[in-house]
């Protein structure tokens, strides 16, 4: 058995101009600062805002598991 044998699970959106993959990445990068043994992230959406006709601002929200201390 894992030495975390309970998880919590936390719901975060991160945003990027280059894609939906950085976006999550940040925001497991920014998470990962004050949320320590994050084991993995489910991708829950997608989306974008868009000005002029292109996507300027890529957004990703992902909920984020971490093992409890107990």
């Amino acid at each position: 058995m894992s030495k975390h044998e309970v998880a919590k699970v936390i719901e975060i959106v991160g945003s990027s101009t280059k894609g939906w993959a950085e976006a999550a990445d940040k925001a497991v990068q920014v998470a990962s600062k004050s949320v320590k043994h994050i084991t993995g992230v489910q991708v829950e959406a997608m989306t974008a805002q868009v000005a002029d006709g292109r996507i300027k601002t890529y957004k990703t929200t992902v909920k984020v598991a971490f093992g409890v201390e107990g």
